[in-house]
């Protein structure tokens, strides 16, 4: 499900700005997507002159990989660039923002105890995301850990790391890898006790 970012003000909140991209504004009116471009820099340049906001920009990955510069505007910014536009081009980019703005309406909370929910659901997804970065900078791989530390993977023993894991009780962990298929995971611990003994047999 798609989610807003709410940001708490003094009496409630509000949610991010809506903005329409320069690509859809092309493809809305049949324009050239550089033609678009190029007239949001001369309304960037009226805005400098007059003291005003310029057009946000942006960049988008296209479907042949390469990175293109786009703008986000909002919608008095985008009225400033559909004067220069025929009636019906106005009429459709009209249309297009009286959507944008009930879908966002349909996404705001209607009261304070919505806007608590919908607040509580982003801080427990915030909360996921960092259990599983948590997670991440704790449990390697043995390539993982080999690489990260510059070291041989292939002189690290599997079943001397899941011995050391359960004499030390940790668990083994599993994660998924697009060339290996499923892979164990150890405590990074694990592996410092396991670097630490081969140290001890070297020097002795």
């Amino acid at each position: 499900m798609e989610t807003k970012e709410l940001t708490l003000f003094e009496g409630g909140f509000e949610s991010t700005p809506v903005t329409m991209s320069s690509q859809e504004i092309a493809s809305l009116t049949g324009k050239r997507h550089d033609h678009v471009l190029r007239d949001c820099d001369e309304l960037n340049e009226s805005y400098e002159s007059l003291g005003l906001p310029k057009i946000g920009e942006s960049t988008y990955k296209a479907e042949n990989g390469h990175t293109y510069r786009e703008y986000r505007l909002t919608r008095m910014q985008c009225f400033d660039l559909m004067t220069g536009y025929s009636r019906e081009l106005r009429i459709k980019v009209n249309r297009r923002w009286e959507e944008l703005e009930k879908k966002e309406r349909a996404g705001l909370p209607t009261s304070y105890a919505d806007a608590l929910r919908q607040l509580a659901a982003v801080v427990e997804q915030n909360e996921q995301q960092q259990k599983r970065l948590d997670k991440a900078a704790q449990w390697y791989s043995i390539k993982r850990w080999a690489k990260e530390h510059g070291t041989n993977w292939r002189a690290y023993r599997w079943n001397i790391l899941k011995a050391l894991s359960h004499e030390h009780g940790y668990k083994v962990d599993k994660t998924f890898d697009s060339n290996y298929g499923e892979v164990n995971l150890y405590h990074r611990r694990v592996f410092e006790i396991y670097e630490n003994g081969r140290k001890w047999k070297q020097l002795h």
